[in-house]
């Protein structure tokens, strides 16, 4: 329980202690951590696996080829015949550079993938550190409500003992305190659970020292936004891929070197010559159609995705927007509510000690207080992770 309470205090502490990390140093910590990671890096891998295949002599792997010819189940004059060769994949016009085009579109990709990763990562460590300050405010609250409920039973067990107060209102008090220590039972929970996930998203123990984040300027969703940049980036290699498949309709030209050795009847001597032969495939609409159609397919796959994503991030900005607004208002009626309910609580508690109200009321004025002073206290804290929320949408990212 202790431990709860010093986390508490570390997470309201300002940033003088210089082993507590920053909000920027707590996504880099969750991205570290993040599952979906190894995905840039194998993205990265395939585009240079295909830059590597683009700066080779030949379009594919090699071949060897061996022939024999003979005589020998026919009429067994001695015929024989060997011919053997390399053959040599060559590439097609402009092949080359079309792969070279794939691999830097694979390139850009796992980029914007790592970037997109790093954004959602950052949306993800938002919502947790801002969970954990709402559930540690909430705890404190709490503990003072716990407090106060502690001091009013002390005083009603006075006056029951000194004859000024009934049974019954030291049974409202003492039901008082349990009902407070629930409520501190349950935020205690909540809290611990939320620090257990934040130590395993992250891997730290400590928490950030300030998570305040100054509202974006922007309103609209820019074009370097993670999320749409990585949908644009994969449209691209999309369309490379398309393109290379147009420029490969048909297959490689293969070269073949080698030689041939070869008598007519058994007796002679073996004649030798060399080979040099091109084999140039001329290529069909029809055997090329599905590769081209698949590739379009996949295209204007992508370029739906590209469309879907800006709708959602618009869709995200609006909601953002019109919550941060709505946070705005609530927290101004709040702090009204919290001062009306403030005083309420200050005259109850007068008439009670005067003997002018029963316990019954002072306690209705208190917890009235306490949720009002619970409810503006929230409201401060929802009203930052709004704003986090608004920044989150416009793909900035804490720096």
């Amino acid at each position: 329980m202790m431990s709860l309470v010093l986390s508490c205090a570390a997470f309201f502490a300002p940033a003088a202690n210089a082993a507590t990390p920053s909000l920027s140093a707590v996504i880099q910590a969750g991205y570290e951590r993040y599952p979906q990671r190894p995905l840039s890096e194998a993205v990265r891998s395939e585009g240079t696996a295909v830059r590597r295949q683009a700066s080779s002599l030949l379009a594919g792997d090699p071949a060897v080829m061996l022939r024999h010819e003979n005589d020998s189940y026919i009429d067994d004059n001695g015929f024989r015949q060997w011919e053997g060769g390399l053959e040599l994949p060559l590439w097609l016009p402009g092949q080359r550079e079309q792969r070279r085009q794939v691999a830097t579109a694979t390139d850009n990709e796992a980029e914007g993938i790592q970037r997109l990763q790093h954004w959602r990562v950052a949306g993800e460590v938002r919502e947790l550190v801002w969970s954990l300050r709402i559930a540690a405010a909430s705890l404190a609250l709490s503990d003072q409500g716990l407090s106060s409920a502690e001091v009013l039973e002390n005083d009603v067990a006075k006056r029951y003992r000194a004859g000024e107060l009934a049974r019954t209102d030291l049974i409202l008090a003492q039901k008082e305190v349990l009902t407070r220590k629930t409520e501190r039972v349950s935020a205690a929970s909540h809290y611990d659970s939320l620090l257990q996930q934040y130590q395993a998203w992250t891997g730290l123990s400590e928490l950030p020292a300030d998570i305040r984040e100054r509202a974006a300027e922007a309103s609209i969703i820019a074009d370097n936004h993670p999320a749409l940049e990585a949908a644009r980036r994969s449209a691209s290699r999309a369309r490379a891929q398309r393109d290379q498949v147009r420029t490969e309709k048909r297959a490689n030209p293969l070269l073949t070197l080698g030689g041939k050795s070869e008598r007519a009847e058994s007796g002679l001597s073996y004649d030798t010559a060399m080979i040099v032969a091109i084999n140039l495939p001329l290529g069909t609409r029809a055997q090329s159609a599905v590769r081209t159609a698949q590739a379009e397919r996949n295209l204007t796959e992508a370029a739906i995705e590209l469309a879907q994503v800006r709708r959602d991030l618009e869709n995200d900005l609006i909601r953002a927007a019109a919550d941060q607004r709505k946070t705005s208002q609530e927290l101004a009626l709040a702090q009204q509510q919290s001062a009306l309910a403030g005083e309420g609580l200050r005259l109850t508690r007068r008439g009670f000690e005067l003997g002018e109200s029963d316990l019954f009321t002072l306690l209705q004025a208190r917890a009235q207080a306490l949720a009002a002073e619970r409810d503006l206290r929230l409201r401060r804290l929802e009203l930052g992770r709004a704003t986090a929320r608004f920044n989150q949408a416009l793909g900035v990212i804490p720096e």
